[in-house]
Parts: C-alpha cells; structure tokens; sequence
C-alpha cells in the first residue's frame, strides 16, 4: 500500500533534504509547489520556503526546476530571498542566478549599487519592511563595502548592527568605514548582549579577523564584557579553540592567536 503524499510530509521531507524524495514527490503531485503552511508562527509558506530556511541548496534547485514561484510570499510579505537573506546568506546569489525578484535587501547584501539605487530613489525604506533587518547591517553581513557606503552616504545609521556584521565577516575594511562612521565598538545586540568584539572571536581565523580585534579593542572595545549568558570573548576564544584542537590543529592555533590578543589587551583568565 503506497502512502498518501501530503504538504507536510513532503515539507518535512523538504527541511531533511531528502532531495530524490521530494523529487519524486513533486513530480506526482506537481499541485503540492503551490500549498502553503505555517512555520515559525505565520502562515503562507511554501515548500521553497522552507528548503530555503533549511539552507537545502539542492532541493531548492530542485523545487525551481519543477515550477516552484520565486516570488511566493508568506503572510508578512516574505519571499524566499527575503528567508536567504535573514536565514540562509549563502543561497542569496543562488536565488538571484535562478531569476529571484531582487529587491532593497538582496541588492544590499550582493553589493549591487546600481539595483540598490534604483530601489532607494524609489522610496525603499532602510529597513526592511518584509524581515525587518537594517539594509546597512545586511550590506555588511554580505562584506558588500559599495553598497554599505551607498547606504552610510543616504543617511543610514551605522549603529544598529552593522558593526557586528561586519565583524563577524571578518572584513577590517567595512570595521574601519563603519567606526569612523559612528558605529560604537561596545554595542550590545539587545536580545544577546553580543558586542562585535564577541563577533569577531566567535567568527574565528579567516578573512583578517586578528586585524578586526585589534581595530575594536583600538576602537575601546571592553575586552571583558560579556554576553547575556554571561560569556566574555575570551570565553568563546578558548571554548573555540578547544573544540578544533582535537581535529584541526591549524584552527585550533589560529583561535589560539585571538586569544592571545584578548589576554596582551587585558582579559583575565
């Protein structure tokens, strides 16, 4: 006896990433690309959604080629960009190769100025109105440096994130812009208390994440403070570092070196 295929079954299928599943699903009952469901407390999402939330590139390749509607909006107005750019960054570039709809904050975060022009002379907000996440923050989090100063010079405040985002990208190019913009080194994300100097520690080696320490802690940075659970960035350092030394011993000696310059700024052990 062959079991009924139904919405939920294949979203659960679709959020596992079980790609011939879904495929095979799909190709049955093509009508399925269409329905909606609630997820994280709103209705309207379809399966695209949710492969996209899941950051599940290949299903979402998948559900594309089958028909599945790039511009599908859940109950707030989000479409799957909208989810890539707040859950899943790297499908961003994937979406929009696929011929995703770009609006203000996927031109941000892709670094497309002439796009993000158009979109802010038409009167887009600097906050998006679908997720609510700053465009500069999302410029930033993108390491898009020419639409991060598009952004800095229509009057978008440097202030609301953007710093950590920038941090965690491990980019000191966007740090330095952001600082001499305005942005304070010790701002605390009100729901976690993450300053950018726990960002950048947490982000770990790559990009040039020991010269952005040196920037935040130059910039007075408070090497001790800590997050709403009460870790300091030497915290996240050493756990880090921990954690890669049993696997990866090139990691492990990187974190070391972050770690190094958080004790030479003053962390206590």
């Amino acid at each position: 006896m062959t079991t009924r295929m139904t919405l939920p079954r294949l979203a659960r299928l679709v959020q596992a990433g079980e790609l011939e599943a879904v495929r095979s699903a799909v190709a049955d009952a093509p009508r399925l690309l269409t329905g909606t469901l609630e997820h994280a407390g709103e209705s309207g999402w379809t399966l695209l959604h949710l492969a996209v939330s899941a950051g599940r590139e290949d299903v979402v390749r998948e559900l594309v080629a089958a028909g599945a509607d790039l511009g599908a909006r859940t109950e707030s107005g989000r479409t799957p960009l909208h989810v890539a750019v707040e859950h899943s960054p790297g499908l961003v570039p994937v979406l929009s190769a696929l011929g995703a709809p770009v609006d203000a904050a996927a031109a941000a975060y892709l670094g497309d100025v002439d796009r993000l022009t158009g979109e802010l002379d038409g009167g887009a907000a600097h906050t998006d109105p679908a997720t609510g996440l700053d465009l500069l923050t999302v410029a930033a989090a993108g390491g898009a440096a020419g639409t991060l100063r598009l952004l800095l010079d229509r009057g978008a405040d440097p202030d609301r994130g953007a710093l950590a985002a920038a941090a965690a990208a491990r980019r000191p190019d966007l740090v330095r812009v952001l600082l001499d913009a305005g942005a304070r080194a010790d701002r605390r994300d009100p729901d976690t208390g993450r300053t950018p100097l726990h960002e950048a520690v947490a982000a770990g080696p790559g990009g040039d994440a020991p010269e952005v320490v040196r920037l935040l802690l130059a910039a007075g940075a408070d090497v001790e403070a800590t997050t709403s659970d009460g870790a300091s960035a030497l915290d996240i350092g050493r756990v880090a570092a921990a954690r890669h030394r049993r696997d990866d011993a090139g990691q492990a000696g990187a974190r070391d070196a972050l770690v190094e310059l958080l004790v030479a700024a003053g962390a206590r052990s």
